[in-house]
């Protein structure tokens, strides 16, 4: 037992890790006509090369034998036993350490029940549950559903004569490991009724798919819904919903006892008349599990994340439209959502079907092979404007998918602004307050442990108000994922930072002074005599009025990067600026001695405001060079910002060795050590980046300064050393064309969604596909096709499109500037608004294997190339 245990688990094991959508099994069903009233109802199933299945007669202990659940009615009745017939080979099976019978691939295995039929009118519905093995792993057992629909005989029917109709709709194979038992016996008559799908099929009939897709998940909610109507039959349709959940969420199982607190999953199709629900509700998940949830404090059947499918089968005779809802409640480790309801609808009524899901409208019908072995519910998002319909589907899950970047993202930019709250800490207009306030509240209260709790919760509303300043953000955000990155990439919004950031810097320099009118500061001054926790409260609102002068530039450069990353990088700085200012009043309240060690005021306060002054004037040519890159202006390239930012460098060292003043600087002012340190470092990186006018002797072009990855021009983009593509890596920015040379060369395709102000993709193409191992697949395996999503460029006007603004509200835009076609396909096939995104697909528009983000890990980034590689070559062998 234990030895079939640990062969179990290994094959579950490599299921995981191999790329087994389509199962190595194909089944044909049909019947054959042997005397009045009696049929050999037949099943035939077809393996691939070195696959088996096994026998019904399998003994326990063993391989999950092939069983068929017959649909009890007393519209027929079985006659005998269902007798097997192939090339059946028996004995001790080293993979599960018992004897077994399995039927080998070389010839296919043939399954025969007689049936006497009572009422011709009512289909014979089975399900077979079979497992299939190879030499090396063992894929789970799999549900093959299937009804026969025999006609009554006519009086000139030929004796023993064979039909074949076309095979039935095929059911998503459910993965094995994470279905308990319980779930299963949960509900054990689902199986057979779901089998029953419809009259027969004709021969040209076309199968179909319409569909329709909510809004990616988000924060409030983390389950994206998708709804497809499989048009399997003549007026006979499947409608699917497929949840996908965020990673940590689950929903319950519609098999959930209500009574024990979460709300079941629920799919219902509203009754209609002209309309028959055929069969019951299928639930399948591959995550599926009856275990012990802590927050019900019970066992609880759930979809423990990853996807869920519902699905049921309907007969339309006259209904002019489908509707319903799904019903469901999800919840994490640490809270639940109310139950939501979202509404789905599939319109008959005009001379195509439409599918929509909560006002969302979606693709039109998707011509699936009736004939064919592709599974109905992964079927091909419809691309037609893009010339090859892409199935965002992955075929192969050798990787792990989505870099999980963000997280890490958001941290970097938490300590960007936690390193600008400390810059914004030794201002002039902040640093002479710390020992004034912190001794303010140490000595009116009462006793220590007091004064301490008091600038502990003034040091946290300071941290409060500025989180609480992103807040409309997220609102902006949350109306269009891809609003933010528009906005970032507007050329005259990046000529507003540029004079923005340049009259900042004047502010440091001390040509003038930035304030907030003077009534605002008066109106938060008389609210602090409220007294208590109020009074803290509009005292910390003060210090944030008054120091605006100091703290603006700085937040300045944050609210830069919420209109060019999103709402959440904006909440991280605003964070990391908030804890820099509010927790220094914290801790040197409780360590007072502290405040003695502290450097008085003085002058270096205003050195400090000068350096940053070059510092934002050096940012300031990083938005003029957005502005230049999206416009197509080819004036500030690679040299000039270069040239720019090494003056910017040098002017540090010159102001701090004394060579140059401004207005506020004191006559006899003199560098100090710190000072002469910093004015050491700016020469160090003057220095620096006069290595970026050297050479690359591996691509001939200007050498990548890795600190300035993402912020300068590419390297690429230069008048002297002039090059289409990154890393001189052969490059297609058409889609048509790439996909056209893909085909020509039989290789696969790397999407590269990517945009000219998108600072991570600089930094992939300029630290991670410089390395020689990338660089060699990218040039010799992949065909490349950069679609860039904020190329402003017109389209010709053949080319615009009315699209779904996808938003939410069902209102269209038109699609007619080139990067506005790409980040329209990325958002409505892939379901991402941000970049870079990497897709590798066939040149057919198969997904390899799950996209990935930001991946600055080159072996991780290797390996997701890796797998696309060997996915697309069994993808050919196959064929």
């Amino acid at each position: 037992m234990l030895r079939f245990l640990l062969s179990l688990l290994l094959s579950f094991t490599s299921l995981l890790l191999s790329a087994q959508f389509a199962s190595p099994i194909s089944w044909d069903f049909s019947y054959t006509s042997v005397a009045e009233d009696q049929y050999d109802l037949i099943a035939t199933a077809t393996a691939e090369d070195g696959w088996a299945i096994y026998s019904q007669f399998t003994d326990e202990g063993g391989p999950v034998p092939t069983t068929f659940f017959w649909e009890e009615g007393d519209h027929y009745e079985l006659v005998g036993k269902t007798s097997e017939e192939g090339h059946k080979k028996e004995g001790m099976d080293d993979m599960f350490g018992v004897n077994v019978a399995k039927f080998l691939s070389d010839e296919p295995v043939v399954f025969t029940q007689r049936v006497r039929i009572k009422d011709y009118g009512t289909p014979i519905a089975v399900s077979v549950e079979f497992m299939c093995c190879d030499d090396e792993q063992c894929l789970p057992p799999t549900d093959e559903p299937y009804s026969w629909n025999i006609p009554a005989p006519g009086p000139d029917r030929a004796e023993a004569a064979e039909v074949t109709p076309a095979p039935a709709e095929k059911a998503t194979p459910p993965e094995p490991e994470t279905t308990t038992a319980e779930v299963q016996a949960a509900q054990p008559e689902a199986k057979p009724e779901s089998a029953v799908t419809a009259t027969e099929t004709p021969a040209d009939f076309t199968v179909q798919t319409y569909r329709a897709s909510e809004l990616p998940a988000h924060e409030e909610d983390p389950v994206t819904w998708v709804f497809r109507a499989v048009n399997v039959a003549p007026q006979e349709y499947r409608i699917e919903l497929e949840g996908t959940m965020e990673p940590g969420w689950t929903v319950y199982s519609m098999t959930t006892d209500p009574e024990i607190g979460p709300i079941p999953t629920e799919m219902v199709i509203e009754a209609a008349e002209g309309l028959e629900i055929i069969g019951e509700v299928v639930e399948e998940s591959a995550t599926l599990k009856k275990k012990y949830d802590p927050v019900w404090d019970a066992e609880i059947a759930k979809v423990d994340g990853g996807k869920v499918l519902y699905a049921q089968t309907v007969r339309v005779d006259g209904a002019d439209k489908i509707t319903g809802y799904i019903s469901y409640q999800t919840c994490d480790d640490e809270l639940c959502f109310p139950p939501t309801d979202i509404p789905f609808v599939l319109d008959l009524s005009g001379a195509e079907p439409v599918a929509s899901i909560d006002g969302l409208t979606g693709d039109g019908g998707l011509v699936v092979d009736a004939g064919s072995t592709t599974d109905l519910v992964t079927a091909p998002v419809s691309a037609s404007a893009f010339g090859v319909n892409f199935d965002p589907e992955p075929v192969g899950e050798c990787s792990e998918g989505v870099a999980q970047t963000e997280g890490q993202s958001l941290w970097a930019i938490f300590g960007l602004g936690l390193l600008g709250g400390l810059f914004a800490l030794i201002m002039p207009c902040i640093f002479p307050m710390i020992p004034l306030t912190v001794s303010f509240f140490t000595k009116s209260s009462g006793t220590r442990a007091q004064g301490i709790q008091k600038a502990a919760l003034y040091g946290f509303f300071i941290f409060l108000i500025y989180v609480l300043l992103s807040l409309p953000f997220h609102v902006v955000d949350g109306l269009d994922p891809n609003l933010l990155n528009q906005v970032a990439s507007n050329v005259w919004l990046n000529l507003v930072f540029f004079a923005v950031f340049l009259f900042f810097a004047g502010s440091f320099f001390g040509f003038y002074e930035l304030t907030l009118p003077e009534s605002w500061s008066n109106r938060a001054s008389r609210a602090e005599g409220t007294g208590g926790i109020a009074g803290i409260f509009f005292m910390a609102l003060t210090l944030a009025l008054v120091s605006f002068s100091c703290t603006g530039p700085i937040l300045g450069s944050l609210l830069v990067e919420a209109v060019s990353g999103g709402a959440m990088p904006l909440t991280a700085g605003m964070a990391g600026f908030g804890v820099a200012l509010g927790l220094p009043f914290a801790l040197f309240a409780a360590f007072p001695g502290v405040l003695k060690s502290m450097p008085k005021s003085g002058g270096w306060l205003n050195s400090v405001k000068v350096v940053l002054g070059f510092v934002e004037v050096a940012l300031a040519f990083k938005f003029l060079s957005n502005a230049d890159l999206v416009g197509n202006w080819e004036a500030l390239r690679i040299e000039p910002f270069l040239i720019v930012w090494m003056l910017c460098s040098l002017g540090i060292a010159a102001y701090l060795f004394g060579f140059i003043s401004f207005p506020l600087d004191s006559k006899n002012r003199k560098p100090g050590p710190i000072g002469l340190a910093v004015a050491l470092a700016g020469i160090a990186f003057t220095a620096y980046l006069g290595f970026g006018f050297t050479n690359d002797p591996d691509t001939g072009n200007y050498r990548t300064l890795n600190l300035l990855s993402g912020i300068a021009p590419p390297v690429c983009y230069s008048y002297f050393n002039a090059c289409d593509c990154p890393q001189n890596i052969t490059c297609f920015k058409d889609l048509d064309e790439g996909l056209a040379y893909a085909r020509e060369v039989n290789k696969p395709v790397m999407l590269d969604f990517t945009g000219y102000t998108c600072v991570n993709c600089r930094k992939m193409e300029e630290n991670v596909w410089s390395e020689d191992r990338i660089k060699r697949i990218l040039s010799d395996d992949y065909v490349l096709i950069s679609l860039y999503v904020d190329d402003r460029k017109a389209l010709p006007e053949a080319e615009h499109q009315e699209v779904d603004r996808m938003d939410g509200t069902g209102r269209t835009r038109t699609i007619d500037e080139v990067g506005e076609k790409w980040q329209y396909l990325q958002q409505s096939v892939f379901s991402k608004a941000s970049q870079p995104y990497y897709v590798l697909v066939s040149p057919e528009g198969t997904t390899l294997n799950p996209p990935v983000a930001y991946t600055p890990d080159v072996a991780e980034y290797e390996n997701f190339l890796k797998c696309g590689l060997s996915t697309y070559q069994e993808l050919r062998q196959g064929k």
